[in-house]
């Protein structure tokens, strides 16, 4: 006699398609579901070989899938747990929990389990899966929580990464990504990548299409943990090895350039409070195909889709240029977005495998951020009918703007339609960074330096 116990979620499009399958009775009665899990900016690229690792820096699946089930009735060892959830081998699930595509619930894990995944002997947590700003540099702690305080903000991520061999306890809540992305940018890091470091923070150039930030199924191949595997170890200020640097701010996966992360958490919170008082400067360089503006750009963006984790509308971030109605208008549904373009100049790019600029003419334009917003940068540029080149998520709303809702609301919305996430390294660097006593520069953008003298 057969049971159905398999069932299967599809996600695609937005449609959910449900399945259920007859297995045999004799199986473990395990609830497995399948989905396509679409909603990270890095999710993008082309099909996975069977290396692992392709040939170009492009990550390399264009839908990831996660699959969640439940341990069986007795402790098991957290690989062969996953062997049975996945169908795969011992080794390939090893594999999957070394990369960091292996999450459990945490109601199921002891508190002492818990603390063990994130504190060392120096008791410093390890920042990537902690709550948004808990060392993230996003969030002012306070100062009088307690541990039990600690433990119910974390039983509200319901799911924790899963960093190292473990045993679980009967019916442990899975999630884990059999096919995680990979990051090939990752070992495109060297010393070269280095530009500052003190006792405190580390600036690197970052590499485009090397997320900033740890993805849902690869917890190594990102900017701290391939400095830290590369370019480390690195001692903090007592002289200390850390585990791996902290980021202390975000550059889009597309972009490369300076990125400053902190040996420890001090030194987010220097960094943090620095932004807070308009006192890091950040540029950028940004390859248009039309001339932007010189000068002061003052735009809105809508605040509900900039807030990050968002669900829901496009990925791009809609910028109106008219100011909004009303004081409360504008707290609530708006943010302002300044940045100034202090140069706009001709440049000449060579035609490579990887791009053709064909007998268009490009510019590239020197631009200071005065406020840091989500794809600030991309958005306004777009919006001013100037798109950064590479850039498909922005291309189709060149020119656009929300107050083209009352005109051609049609226009707005195919447009919208058109909008990908880009796989290819986008025209914008971020340039150079100033914080402090720290004057740091990146090196030669992917389209080199070739201005054309007037």
């Amino acid at each position: 006699m057969a049971k159905p116990f398999l069932q299967c979620l599809l996600v695609l499009g937005g449609v959910c398609i449900s399945v259920s399958f007859n297995l045999p009775c004799n199986q473990d009665h395990r609830l497995v579901s399948l989905r396509a899990d679409t909603s990270l900016e890095t999710n993008v690229g082309e099909e996975e070989d069977e290396s692992g690792v392709g040939s170009t820096a492009r990550p390399e699946i264009k839908s990831q899938f996660c699959v969640t089930g439940i341990s069986p009735s007795k402790e098991t060892p957290l690989n062969e747990a996953v062997s049975r959830i996945t169908g795969c081998t011992f080794e390939d699930a090893n594999e999957l929990i070394a990369i960091g595509a292996v999450w459990a619930r945490l109601d199921t894990l002891t508190q002492e389990d818990l603390l063990a995944q994130y504190e060392n002997d120096n008791d410093s947590e390890l920042y990537a899966d902690l709550p948004k700003g808990w060392g993230s540099g996003t969030f002012e702690e306070e100062e009088d929580l307690d541990l039990d305080a600690y433990l119910a903000r974390m039983e509200a991520q319901r799911f924790r990464r899963v960093l190292s061999p473990t045993l679980i306890q009967p019916g442990t809540d899975l999630r884990i990504y059999p096919r995680p992305r990979r990051f090939p940018a990752c070992y495109s890091i060297d010393q070269t990548s280095l530009l500052y470091e003190d006792t405190t923070f580390i600036v690197v150039d970052k590499p485009p299409l090397l997320p900033t930030q740890p993805d849902a199924s690869n917890y190594l191949e990102n900017c701290p943990g391939c400095v830290q595997d590369i370019l480390g170890p690195f001692d903090d200020i007592k002289g200390n090895p850390i585990r791996r640097p902290l980021i202390c701010h975000r550059v889009d996966s597309v972009v490369g350039g300076c990125v400053v992360m902190s040996k420890d958490r001090n030194g987010q919170k220097v960094f943090q409070e620095l932004q807070r008082q308009r006192k890091v400067k950040k540029v950028y360089l940004a390859v248009t195909t039309e001339p932007v503006p010189v000068g002061m750009h003052l735009h809105w963006m809508w605040s509900p889709q900039s807030v990050r984790g968002s669900a829901g509308g496009p990925p791009c971030q809609l910028i109106a240029h008219a100011p909004p109605e009303s004081r409360r208008k504008a707290r609530q549904f708006w943010t302002r977005c300044v940045l100034e373009v202090t140069k706009c100049e001709k440049i000449k790019i060579e035609k490579t495998d990887e791009y053709d600029p064909g007998d268009k003419q490009h510019y590239q334009n020197t631009i200071r951020l005065v406020t840091g917003r989500k794809h600030q940068v991309r958005a306004q540029l777009a919006s001013l009918g100037c798109p950064i080149i590479r850039d498909t998520l922005y291309e189709p709303l060149a020119g656009l703007t929300l107050g083209n809702l009352e005109l051609d609301e049609d226009t707005m919305d195919n447009a919208i339609a058109q909008c990908r996430v880009p796989t290819e390294p986008i025209g914008l660097q971020a340039h150079a960074i100033l914080f402090g006593n720290v004057r740091t520069r990146g090196r030669e953008p992917w389209w080199g330096s070739n201005i054309e003298k007037e």
